[in-house]
C-alpha cells in the first residue's frame, strides 16, 4: 500500500519536473525565436503571456497619448501665456 502512495507521488513529481523543463524550454526557445513541440499545458501558458503582453502594450499606448495630451495642452498654455 505504501509502495504504491511512494510510486504515485515519485511519478507526480517527475511529472511535475517534465512540465517545468518544457516550461523552461519553450520560454527560452521563444528568446530565441520559436519552438519545435509544445504540450497543451505549455500552450495554455504561451496564450496567457500573450494577454499580459497585450495587455502592457496596451497600457503603455495609453500612458503615452495620455503625457502627448500634457505636453500639449503645456504647449498651449505656454503659447497663450507668451
Amino acid at each position: 500500500m505504501y509502495d504504491i502512495i511512494r510510486e504515485n507521488k515519485r511519478h507526480e513529481k517527475d511529472v511535475r519536473i517534465q512540465q517545468l523543463k518544457q516550461l523552461l524550454e519553450d520560454s527560452t526557445s521563444e528568446e530565441d525565436g520559436g519552438s519545435s513541440h509544445r504540450s497543451s499545458s505549455s500552450s495554455e501558458g504561451k496564450e496567457r503571456q500573450k494577454k499580459k503582453k497585450k495587455e502592457k502594450h496596451r497600457k503603455k499606448k495609453k500612458e503615452k497619448k495620455k503625457k502627448k495630451k500634457r505636453r500639449h495642452k503645456a504647449a498651449k498654455s505656454n503659447e497663450s501665456s507668451d
